[in-house]
């Protein structure tokens, strides 16, 4: 980010890459300034593993004093399509002088062998901020008009820096920052983009519709009570970081889930932030049910759909898949183990072990392989597999808990870098990965067996989980034991007090072998909301689930959707007269854009006519709100 002198003061920006992580400290975080806070005639870029965590450690120190003479107007951005490092210095205000540097990724991270003086090539655009989408183009803000709350958000090449599109971005009335010369922004691997912008106080922002045809459009997210300038994605939150230059150097953190702004806390390892980028590597992983077919009382043969995805900005060294169907129901009861990839799911070009069994050998995939990141519209980060079997002795009303378990690394184990990521299989199919797209696969309720058990059982219930898809509404998640027999449906019941109940939605049992659920709870009660599932069969009798807590503090939304599922279009139908612009952007599961309209219209039709099948997800903007919602396409 740049830095802005005045006679008054001195306003530092600090840009973080963001992207995704699970639920574990695995970030390593590339920090441009210098080694002790606010020394700015010491410029340098640390890499520091465990970022978020109580002690970060400090991988490498790389100086660049022979470079620069100081951390002033100088931005650092990692570039997921190359997997380089980029140094920008834009101090002279006439060009962009940059250095591109290969600090091992992903085998080894460390300081280059050697930074050359002079930088790799220069241009003559001027960064105002400095951030990578996944398919290697830089954005930045210019041209903030305070009136209008409106600025340009540009998108430019890193090569030569020719602008190749500028949108107008508007910011919510009451809203607008006071600059966009302090502040930073960050894309996700996803798609989703967050900026931090203008001082005393400070706003973070989501960055809608940016990279369509029509303007974009800001969602204020909250204040923060201290100047930052710098925004990154570590772990699964937000940093919000900044610099008094005062030997106070500090950083905030924000739960994207839950809204929550946490406390104020030292920038890592004593480091002064002056512009920052980050490595995270990411899986998910989920494994369902597909088929259980009766062989006799007591044997099945089952379909398994195992599906991995590299969640992060890096290349995932070493992945592995593990599935022990031993442990899950006896290794002398399972024969005629089968694997394959389903087809259009392994562009990475991954091979199968053909010595898996499923009890002495777990291994699903042949050692040493690696799975790409992220990059737009590639289809090489993620695979699918389908294990097959037959089991035998299965006893009746006993459920039988199996997961898939997938796992990668980055850097090197020698030299203290190495940082591992492993994540336990959710239970059902690739919308389950990641449902509130916040990019951590392994939160609460998120890693979940996949159940089976056999024989007329009454239903029951493993798990049932309920947390915030975004500041408005809730997802209510459960899981059941498979297959079930003479069961009619379920009733999602919430509670304000934990004593009155009120319906909020049936769901009808169409698949006896289903095991996973879910239920979007709109137009949320701020407080404490209690969950639980009513379960009726055929001939009425019932039963409830355990009763599960959600704290929340949430919006309301202006519109509905109908119908869902959807044939040839759904519409967005807002609740009432609404003057302000709404934006309306469809995403496939993998997290491709697909459409986006942009209006003040009351209701806007969606053509879904000519997409396949299959679940995906509208995400709905009124100025500073944000929603979520999913969307089936079912055609006859």
């Amino acid at each position: 980010m740049k830095l802005i002198f005045s006679s008054k003061r001195l306003l530092a920006v600090v840009l973080i890459f963001c992207t995704h992580s699970i639920n574990a400290q695995n970030s390593v975080l590339v920090n441009f300034g210098s080694s002790t806070c606010s020394a700015s005639d010491q410029p340098s870029f640390s890499l520091i593993k465990n970022p978020l965590a109580s002690n970060p450690i400090l991988l490498s120190n790389c100086n660049m004093q022979a470079q620069l003479p100081d951390f002033f107007s100088v931005f650092v951005a990692y570039n997921p399509k190359n997997n380089k490092v980029y140094i920008a210095d834009v101090r002279s205000g006439i060009d962009t002088k940059i250095w591109v540097l290969d600090v091992g990724l992903p085998a080894l991270i460390s300081c280059p062998i050697s930074i050359p003086v002079t930088p790799t090539y220069s241009y003559s655009y001027i960064s105002n901020n400095f951030e990578f989408d996944n398919n290697g183009d830089l954005w930045s803000f210019s041209n903030f008009n305070f009136n209008t709350g409106q600025c340009n958000l540009d998108k430019f090449d890193v090569n030569t820096g020719q602008v190749i599109n500028t949108r107008v971005l508007q910011f919510p009335v009451g809203n607008y920052p006071n600059t966009i010369s302090s502040g930073d922004l960050c894309i996700l691997p996803n798609g989703r983009m967050f900026a931090t912008l203008g001082n005393t106080p400070s706003r973070l922002y989501e960055i809608t519709n940016y990279s369509g045809t029509t303007p974009a459009s800001a969602s204020f997210l909250t204040l923060v009570p201290k100047d930052c300038y710098g925004i990154a994605f570590l772990n699964g939150k937000l940093e919000i970081a900044g610099n008094d230059f005062l030997q106070s150097c500090y950083y905030f953190d924000y739960d994207i889930s839950t809204g929550i702004l946490g406390n104020e806390t030292p920038f890592q390892v004593g480091n002064s932030p002056i512009d920052n980028t980050s490595f995270t590597p990411a899986i998910g992983n989920t494994k369902r049910l597909l088929n259980a077919t009766q062989v006799s009382s007591n044997t099945y043969d089952l379909t398994y759909e195992i599906y991995v995805e590299n969640m992060g900005n890096v290349i995932m060294k070493n992945i592995e898949l593990n599935d022990d169907l031993g442990a899950t129901f006896g290794a002398g009861n399972i024969s005629n183990v089968q694997s394959r990839f389903v087809a259009g799911f392994n562009a990475s070009g991954l091979t199968l072990n053909p010595l898996y069994n499923g009890t002495t050998v777990t291994s699903i995939l042949n050692s040493n392989q690696n799975l790409p990141n992220r990059i737009l519209t590639n289809t090489d980060y993620f695979f699918k597999v389908q294990i097959s079997c037959r089991v035998a002795n299965l006893q009746q009303g006993v459920t039988y808990l199996n997961s898939a378990l997938c796992a990668g690394n980055i850097g090197s184990a020698t030299n203290n870098s190495f940082v591992s990521v492993t994540d336990s299989s959710n239970n059902g199919d690739l919308t389950f990965v990641d449902p509130n797209q916040n990019g951590i696969a392994n939160e609460d309720g998120e890693n979940i067996p996949t159940p089976f058990s056999i024989g007329l059982v009454p239903v029951k219930f493993i798990q049932v989980n309920a947390r915030l898809a975004n500041a408005n509404e809730a997802m209510v998640n459960w899981q059941i034991a498979t297959p079930v027999s003479n069961a009619a449906h379920f009733i999602v019941e919430y509670s304000l007090n934990g004593r009155t109940w009120n319906a909020l939605g049936t769901i009808h049992i169409i698949d006896n072998n289903q095991s996973g659920y879910q239920f979007t709870h709109p137009h949320l009660p701020t407080g404490n909301i209690y969950y639980r599932i009513k379960q009726t069969d055929n001939d009425g009798t019932f039963i409830y689930s355990k009763t599960v807590v959600l704290r929340n503090g949430a919006a309301v939304k202006n519109y509905f959707i109908y119908p869902n599922p959807s044939t040839d279009y759904f519409t967005v139908s807002m609740l009432s007269n609404i003057s302000e612009d709404v934006s309306i952007e469809l995403f496939d599961v993998a997290g491709r854009k697909l459409l986006t309209q942009y209006g003040t219209e009351s209701n806007f039709r969606i053509n879904s006519n000519l997409l396949p099948n299959g679940t995906y997800l509208l995400k709905i903007k009124q100025q500073e709100n944000s929603f979520t919602e999913k969307i089936i396409i079912r055609h006859p």
